[in-house]
């Protein structure tokens, strides 16, 4: 009875204390308010007309150069890129993303390679990419993505080029040439289980759950953070993928070399 009641008084001073935080937090809340007026909740402020201004810089504005050639990132895909091998497959994993074939290759041993490039048009409306692999049956490639990531990170899909093709006839040339929009942006971060949610569409907050990039724009804005990479998964390698590559803006030497400004 004794140790049933020192549990009762201390479960109760437990509460209090707590109860006395809320309190404290709460009067403190309300001496700000009252020290500096809280926020204006008065009548609109009202602006007075104004004129336009003269133009600051000399350029000249051009709207339908939008759908041009904006910014380019590059990437050569090796096995190396990617952070483990196919045998390192945590346990419980989504069967969808399991080798169905074997057996596996050390990534020292892969010969496959790859290619590719990723531009923007300076609107932000379109993304291009070409992507040639050598090494690689195409038959054999199951999935094929942009993921966002850092370096050695398995990431989250960014665009799925799958979804909207067979990747065997996409491949059978041994280049990928695919126009991306907001809409397979927005396809790729679509939740549809439990299991989609650590790898679907890649999030513009990490505290904020279940918002995703959804545009073009977005997907830039993970390029020049230099989180984003091409990752090909085949029969054998199918979890972590065959090969991988981080995507790099290219630099203006190498724009000259694409014959760009």
């Amino acid at each position: 009875m004794r140790t049933f009641l020192r549990f009762l008084f201390t479960t109760v001073r437990g509460l209090f204390t707590i109860l006395g935080i809320v309190a404290g937090l709460a009067a403190a809340a309300i001496v700000f308010v009252l020290i500096t007026g809280g926020p204006d909740v008065g009548e609109p402020v009202v602006l007075e007309p104004k004129g336009e201004v003269g133009p600051f810089i000399d350029v000249d504005l051009a709207p339908g150069a939008g759908t041009e050639v904006g910014a380019v990132f590059e990437a050569w895909l090796s096995p190396q890129q990617e952070g483990e091998e196919e045998t390192d497959i945590p346990p419980g994993a989504p069967e969808q993303f399991l080798s169905t074939e074997g057996p596996q290759v050390p990534r020292e041993d892969r010969p496959a390679r790859g290619h590719g490039t990723l531009a923007f048009n300076r609107e932000l409306s379109r993304a291009y990419v070409q992507l040639e692999l050598s090494g690689l049956d195409p038959d054999e490639i199951v999935l094929a993505h942009l993921h966002c990531g850092k370096p050695g990170q398995l990431g989250p899909i960014a665009v799925d080029f799958g979804a909207t093709g067979d990747l065997a006839e996409y491949f059978a040339d041994g280049v990928l040439s695919y126009e991306i929009t907001n809409d397979d942006v927005a396809a790729a971060s679509h939740v549809h289980g439990i299991a989609d949610y650590g790898t679907a569409g890649c999030p513009i907050l990490l505290a904020v759950p279940g918002d995703r990039h959804r545009t073009v724009a977005g997907l830039h804005t993970i390029a020049t953070e230099g989180e984003l990479y091409f990752n090909i998964h085949t029969t054998t390698h199918t979890f972590y993928g065959d090969i991988r590559g981080q995507l790099h803006e290219v630099s203006d030497t190498r724009r000259a070399e694409f014959g760009l400004d």
